[in-house]
């Protein structure tokens, strides 16, 4: 995620990671101010192979896929907001 972050910042951009704790939960939230995930693609992009509109040409589409199943089989949770002012990807992981 953290990786598409920077990758889709414009040139000079920048990307934020802010991690936040309490007694429930721990959150990891990372941003960028690009141009944003097409809603075409936004309900897709956690799927394996699927490559978005923007995507490069070297994206094989497992990165983010990836990543969820990992984040996943950790007992966390992740979600992705995005709009024409950037993506916001959060990781949560509660607290047990």
């Amino acid at each position: 995620m953290l990786k598409n972050c920077v990758e889709h910042s414009p040139k000079g951009g920048e990307v934020n990671v802010v991690c936040a704790q309490n007694g429930i939960y721990t959150e990891i939230e990372m941003s960028d101010a690009g141009d944003g995930i097409s809603k075409k693609d936004l309900p897709h992009i956690f799927e394996r192979f699927y490559k978005g509109e923007n995507a490069s040409h070297e994206s094989v589409g497992i990165g983010l896929a990836l990543s969820k199943s990992i984040i996943e089989e950790d007992n966390g949770t992740v979600t992705v907001d995005s709009s024409e002012r950037g993506t916001v990807f959060r990781i949560k992981y509660m607290a047990f």
